[in-house]
């Protein structure tokens, strides 16, 4: 059976280079649509999307990979994330005490080991139940493990009961840290 969709990395250079703005324009869509829908029902605005996704592809060892559709090449997914630290003094890294607004992560993250976290996962309406997250997130992974990361780190929904499968699937432990902010929110951790 021939795939409907490729993965692909996209640096912030093949962002930038996108004469057209359609490859950022298209994935903040489609982030848009995902995050609208339950646990979620957020209502962002795509200029407010296209500003975060800068962000993120500034901060440290950012990494993206997007699931396009062979036939109309449009984004049907997407994997974003970047390298958290302990501590840092450059304002533009994140850290875990940032991302879980406490140092209750701290203790499961050894030292001067490399941390990669996962600030977005999501697949087009259309598109779930094919594998798409499956395969993204193991390119990312596989990527990790090339770059010399020790640990990949998600966060969701208690009421997220299928990316909670997911992580469970992919051998990640949840840990028994709640966000500081979202109370609702686990942390899901993975040995790369």
């Amino acid at each position: 059976m021939i795939e409907e969709y490729e993965i692909k990395q996209i640096t912030l250079e093949d962002l930038r280079s996108d004469q057209t703005g359609l490859l950022a324009s298209n994935l903040a869509k489609l982030i848009c649509d995902v995050f609208s829908e339950p646990p979620w029902y957020e209502s962002y605005a795509q200029p407010r999307i296209l500003f975060g996704l800068g962000v993120e592809m500034m901060r440290k060892t950012p990494i993206l990979f997007i699931a396009q559709n062979n036939r109309s090449n449009k984004i049907i997914g997407y994997i974003l994330g970047q390298e958290l630290l302990k501590v840092t003094s450059d304002v533009r890294d994140q850290t875990l005490s940032k991302i879980s607004s406490g140092t209750e992560l701290d203790k499961y993250i050894e030292d001067n080991k490399r941390v990669f976290y996962v600030g977005g996962l999501g697949v087009a309406k259309d598109y779930r139940r094919m594998g798409v997250a499956d395969k993204l997130s193991a390119s990312l992974v596989l990527e990790l493990k090339n770059q010399g990361f020790s640990y990949r780190l998600g966060r969701t929904d208690l009421a997220a009961d299928k990316m909670r499968k997911l992580y469970i699937k992919q051998g990640f432990d949840e840990l028994p840290v709640r966000d500081g902010v979202h109370v609702n929110r686990s942390y899901w951790l993975l040995r790369v």
